[in-house]
C-alpha cells in the first residue's frame, strides 16, 4: 500500500491493494456518502448508512463492512470502509494512517497555492500593485479580468484560529484529483476569501462557504461584494464584502462606504479606546444625570443633522434638542452642527458598533459603552 503513495496512484491504488490482501472489497468515502476511491469500481456500498455513521461504530450494513475513520491534522475527513467480518485490524490501521499521509501531502500543496493566492490577493486590495502588473499577478493565480470578465468576491468571517480555517479542504474530490480548489481561494485579514466568475452561481457559492465554515463555528458569516471588472473594482469588493460579512449569516454588499473602509482599516491606532475617552464627558453626564446626550446625538447624526427628523424620532421638543446639542458642544469641546464635529462624533460612534448596527440602535442597547 505505500508503494500506491510512491507510484502516485494514491487512494485508488491503495484500496487495490487493500481488496487483494484482505480478500473482500474496499474502499474510501467522504462525510457525505460520496466515493473517493473503490475496489472493485462498481462494488455497491451501504452510501446512506455512511453518511449517519457516528464515531464508535465499527461496521454498517448488510452484509456487515467494517469502518475505520481517515483524521486530517485533527480533522474527521473519511472513512475506510472494507466489506468483510474478518477483523485485519493491523492491515487496515496502516491503511488508515497511509491515507492520512496521502491526504495530508496533497494537503500542503493546496495550502502552498493557497498561499501564493493570498499574497497576490493581500496586494491587490491593499493598492500594492496596480495596472497591468495587478492584471497579470491575477492571472497566474486563475483571476482572468480582460475581455469583459467580471468577478465577485466573497468573505467568509469565521471565530476559528486562522490557521484552522486556512488548513480545512473544502472538497475532497478536489483535493484527490489535483486540481484544487473549485475557485480561488486564500485567507486575507483572517478570512477566507474567494474569487468566483460573476457568470457562475455566485449565491450557490456562499452558501456552500457558509456551510463549510458552520461545520466547525455555527457563528460563521459570509459577505458577497458586487462584480468586479478590473483590479481596482475587485479591491472594492473585497472591502464591500468584508463589511457585509459582519451582518451575520449571507449578506449582499451595500453601496461602497469610505467612511466605513478608515474606520475598519484603522487597527494601526486604539481607535476604539480613543472613542471611548472621547465621549467619556456624554457618557458620564448620562449616567450621573439620568440623560439621553450620546443617544440623542447617535439620532441627531443619523437622520442627517436634521433637527426636526431627529426631535420626532426622539419623542421631544426641537427645543429640547437644541439644548442638548449646545450641551454636547460645552462638554466635549466639539460642536455637532459643525462639519469637523459632525465628522469627529459619526467616527468615534461608528469605531464602537464596528458598523454593524445603526448609530442609534447601538447606542440604545447600550453600544454596549
Amino acid at each position: 500500500m505505500s508503494q500506491a503513495l510512491t507510484d502516485g496512484t494514491g487512494l485508488a491504488g491503495m484500496v487495490s491493494v487493500l481488496r487483494r490482501v484482505a480478500s473482500a472489497p474496499a474502499a474510501f468515502v467522504d462525510l457525505r456518502g460520496s466515493l473517493l476511491a473503490s475496489a472493485p469500481s462498481r462494488t455497491q456500498w451501504p452510501l446512506q448508512e455512511l453518511r449517519a455513521w457516528k464515531p464508535g461504530v465499527t461496521s454498517v450494513g448488510t452484509p456487515a463492512c467494517l469502518v475505520r475513520p481517515v483524521m486530517l491534522e485533527g480533522d474527521l475527513v473519511a472513512l475506510l470502509v472494507v466489506r468483510t467480518e474478518t477483523d485485519n485490524e493491523a492491515i487496515f490501521q496502516v491503511a488508515v494512517e497511509l491515507a492520512s499521509l496521502e491526504l495530508a501531502r496533497l494537503q500542503a500543496l493546496l495550502l502552498g497555492r493557497r498561499e501564493l493566492a493570498g499574497q497576490v490577493l493581500e496586494d491587490i486590495f491593499a493598492g500594492r500593485t496596480r495596472g497591468d502588473e495587478a492584471l497579470d499577478r491575477l492571472a497566474s493565480i486563475g483571476v482572468s479580468l480582460i475581455a469583459g470578465h467580471r468577478h465577485v468576491v466573497i468573505v467568509g468571517r469565521s471565530s476559528l484560529p486562522t490557521a484552522r480555517v486556512r488548513s480545512r479542504p473544502s472538497n475532497l474530490h478536489s483535493l484527490l484529483s489535483g486540481g484544487g480548489d473549485p475557485y480561488v481561494r486564500a485567507t486575507v485579514d483572517d478570512d477566507v476569501v474567494l474569487v468566483v466568475p460573476a457568470s457562475d452561481s455566485v449565491d450557490t457559492v456562499a452558501k456552500l462557504l457558509l456551510q463549510h465554515l458552520r461545520e466547525k463555528d455555527p457563528s460563521a458569516a459570509v459577505g458577497v461584494g458586487h462584480p468586479a471588472s478590473d483590479p481596482l473594482t475587485l479591491s472594492m469588493s473585497f472591502h464591500q464584502a468584508q463589511e457585509a460579512s459582519k451582518a451575520g449569516g449571507i449578506s449582499q454588499a451595500g453601496p461602497f462606504n469610505l467612511g466605513n473602509l478608515l474606520v475598519g482599516m484603522a487597527s494601526a491606532v486604539p481607535l476604539r479606546e480613543f472613542a471611548l475617552r472621547e465621549l467619556e464627558p456624554l457618557t458620564t453626564h448620562d449616567r450621573e444625570n439620568g440623560g439621553e446626550l450620546l443617544h440623542s446625538l447617535a439620532v441627531y447624526l443619523e437622520t442627517d443633522c436634521s433637527i426636526s427628523e431627529a426631535a420626532t424620532r426622539l419623542f421631544i421638543h426641537r427645543n429640547t434638542l437644541r439644548y442638548r446639542l449646545n450641551l454636547i458642544t460645552k462638554l466635549t469641546q466639539w460642536s455637532p452642527d459643525s462639519f469637523d464635529g459632525r465628522m469627529h462624533f459619526w467616527v468615534a460612534i461608528r469605531s464602537l458598533t464596528d458598523g454593524r448596527d445603526s448609530l442609534s440602535a447601538a447606542v440604545s442597547q447600550g453600544a454596549k459603552l
